[in-house]
């Protein structure tokens, strides 16, 4: 039994092991086969999806994991003509500066590894540049070992490569999601575009960067590289981080195969590409760099509006609508109904004695009573219902379109949840406490202010204090 378990335990790092094995094995085909004689791939993606698949799957970075990426490293160069000396040189180029960029990418937070920072993008300069240098190191010892060339070129040349192909994939790598959140998403944009054919406008950043790229075919030359640099900083500011870092990974191969090609064909007879090939790659690399930064402060100007909006409508200690969001939303849904003739339930509730638990146990006892009697009174509502504090210890629900025995049920569930609340203080002591509910349900086919609903339901709700408090009263 305990070995079964312990086989158990081991099999998601056999598992990470296998899917390690072949994504390196893929991912160092594709580089092989995109190489041209007597130079390093034009694009080799697979140190920077090994790194990121270290980073993003923990049970693929284990001893077993990296044997296994050293496996598919070594069986992609083999069955593509190296020997086993050469492929080993070259696997040990890899695996070191995979190692040196994992050391150093640990110590990014999650905010900077997935670009949601403008530092991340530092950061993934940084942690390529580091990479980079590493293999090219191994890259000296492989020129002076193998092919018995200039080891300071073979090293720039080599570091140089590296560094691009880290900046232009791993931002991919790291924030590429699930295909099932693809699928889903592209599904959602069909049907938006089926209600409303203008939301094919959005698509017109992405149109503008598949015609610079043909302009890059058809004009080409020195300048060509920087054609398709608006349309990038234009999709930096429309799409999401892990759709421009796709497209930046396909419109970086696409220069890399058109241009570099495009250079290597028109050498004159014993020209040195190597030069060449170092200045693209590398100005390559650097153009990207300005519509990911682009992006990424693009992000965090979101993130920031989202919780400024957030901090503006919600209260700040139960995190429900404030009573100056709650007043213009729900008006908005009193308006609708009307229009509809459906019918909508209000309720105002406030929490009894409460001021007795702020005189005998402090404020901060208070809070914790207000914060965890909004939160079961949250889990009672559906995802429509509208929910705020309206001030102090008193609270109102909107209900749309539901019938007055089933609104008088939810009430009550609300005030037996409430009521049955045990809510532990700091100084563990164990407090209770009721809410009086006053309650209206009303059948809207005229347009009507949402403040004499909530007056309206307000009066009832002081009644249910006179009549003792801890109940229901409906109008």
């Amino acid at each position: 039994m305990t070995s079964r378990a312990a086989f158990v335990g081991y099999m998601p790092y056999l598992v990470g092991a296998v899917g390690v094995t072949l994504l390196v094995f893929a991912a160092s085909l594709f580089g092989i086969l995109t190489r041209p004689d007597g130079l390093l791939a034009v694009l080799w993606p697979a140190n920077a999806v090994l790194l990121a698949a270290f980073v993003r799957v923990p049970t693929m970075n284990s001893p077993i994991g990296w044997l296994g990426a050293i496996t598919g490293f070594i069986c992609a160069d083999l069955i593509t003509g190296s020997d086993i000396n050469k492929a080993a040189w070259l696997t040990l180029a890899n695996i070191v500066g995979v190692a040196i960029g994992l050391v150093l990418i640990r110590r990014w937070g999650s905010q900077d590894r997935n670009l949601r920072r403008p530092e991340g993008v530092l950061y993934l300069c940084l942690v390529g540049a580091a990479a980079a240098v590493g293999s090219g190191l191994v890259g000296i010892v492989i020129a002076i070992v193998l092919f018995q060339s200039d080891p300071v070129m073979t090293f720039l040349f080599w570091t140089c490569t590296e560094f691009s192909n880290y900046v232009i994939i791993l931002p991919f790598a790291l924030t590429v999601t699930r295909w099932s959140a693809i699928k889903t998403g592209c599904l959602e944009l069909i049907e938006k575009v089926k209600g409303d054919w203008r939301q094919l406008r959005g698509s017109l950043p992405l149109v503008s960067l598949v015609i610079s790229l043909v302009l890059v075919a058809l004009v080409g030359g020195p300048g060509a590289i920087v054609f398709p640099l608006p349309a990038l900083l234009w999709c930096a500011l429309s799409y999401r981080t892990n759709l421009i870092a796709l497209l930046i990974m396909v419109m970086s191969l696409w220069l890399m195969v058109e241009l570099e090609l495009d250079l290597l064909a028109n050498l004159s007879e014993g020209d040195d590409p190597y030069y060449g090939v170092i200045s693209l790659r590398v100005g390559l690399a650097m153009l990207v760099l300005g519509p990911l930064t682009v992006a990424s402060i693009d992000r965090a100007r979101t993130a920031l509006v989202e919780r400024l909006d957030h901090a503006a409508h919600h209260d700040f200690l139960t995190g429900i609508l404030t009573r100056g969001a709650f007043m213009p939303l729900g008006q908005e849904m009193v308006d609708r109904i009307a229009e509809q003739k459906g019918r909508l339930t209000i309720m105002v509730m406030d929490l009894d004695h409460f001021k007795r638990i702020n005189d005998d146990h402090g404020h901060a006892s208070g809070d914790r009573v207000l914060v965890e009697v909004s939160r079961v009174i949250q889990r009672s509502l559906r995802g429509g219902d509208l929910f705020a504090r309206l001030g102090g210890e008193e609270f109102a629900i909107l209900v749309p379109n539901i019938a007055p025995a089933d609104a008088q049920g939810l009430a009550q569930r609300i005030r037996k949840a409430v009521e049955e609340t045990s809510i532990e203080t700091r100084n563990e002591i164990r407090l209770h406490t009721t809410v009086s509910i006053g309650m209206i349900c009303r059948e809207l086919d005229a347009p009507v202010a949402l403040d004499s609903l909530v007056n309206e339901a307000d009066k009832a709700m002081y009644e249910s204090k006179r009549a003792g408090r801890n109940r229901v009263v409906q109008h």
